[in-house]
């Protein structure tokens, strides 16, 4: 069953807009009578499509309210933008796994150079990424992009219960020895494809970050936040 996420209702009627309905009427093709899911306000509705009638609205009679699970952790995903097939990958990926936002930043070592007149537009279109994955992976919540962030102090403003960084020089420190703590929101970086330098790591340990280890192996920069997302699922957090 197809879901998409609405943001208006009138009465029992969720109004369904602008590309969605261009999906629902000229690509997937549905009909009046029948069943869609309705992601409103971050909950889920068994709908009906009531009306195909007008140009740019479709809309869905309300039937019932579906039972969801509920987010127990709240995710932030702090990233080093990467080169632009692995960074979409990224996004959608962690979309997948649950990520509830994503923070870009530049760092000093990073590959790709972000045109100061190009930012918004990268931003809308990661976005639409991420919409996109949402729906797929029928979750009941779009993660949001933040914008570029190139001062690493700005970074303050996304601290949480837990704060990590993960860098491949900390041997002693493993992920475990946060996870298995009782919290209800985590942030963690994840440096660009070559990697933090020693300068950044210091100033992210002094607004807040702690370092931490992924194990022996060097992960790439795409496959890190995978790794801990997924840690965080097996631990059902």
């Amino acid at each position: 069953m197809f879901r998409f996420f609405v943001n208006k209702k009138i009465k029992d009627n969720f109004l369904i807009e602008r590309k969605d309905t261009h999906h629902i009427k000229n690509v997937i093709k549905l009909q009046v009578g029948e069943k869609i899911e309705c992601v409103f306000e971050n909950n889920v509705y068994l709908s009906e499509i009531s009306d195909l009638s007008q140009r740019d609205i479709v809309l869905a009679k309300e039937l019932q309210l579906i039972k969801t699970n509920s987010v127990k952790v709240q995710k932030t995903l702090i990233a080093g933008v990467l080169r632009e097939q692995k960074w979409d990958w990224l996004l959608q990926k962690a979309t997948e796994l649950g990520v509830d936002q994503i923070v870009p930043v530049v760092f000093s070592r990073n590959v790709v150079k972000i045109d100061i007149n190009k930012k918004a537009n990268k931003v809308k279109r990661w976005q639409t990424i991420c919409d996109t994955a949402a729906k797929q992976s029928k979750r009941n919540k779009i993660p949001l992009v933040c914008d570029i962030v190139e001062d690493l102090y700005e970074l303050k403003q996304y601290l949480n219960d837990i704060n990590l960084v993960a860098w491949e020089e900390e041997l002693d420190i493993p992920l475990n020895n946060y996870l298995e703590k009782d919290f209800n929101s985590i942030s963690f970086i994840i440096g660009c494809e070559g990697g933090i330098d020693i300068k950044e790591i210091k100033k992210l340990n002094a607004i807040g970050f702690n370092n931490v280890s992924l194990g022996n192996n060097i992960l790439r920069a795409e496959t890190a936040p995978l790794y801990i997302l997924s840690s965080l699922i097996y631990l059902n957090k």
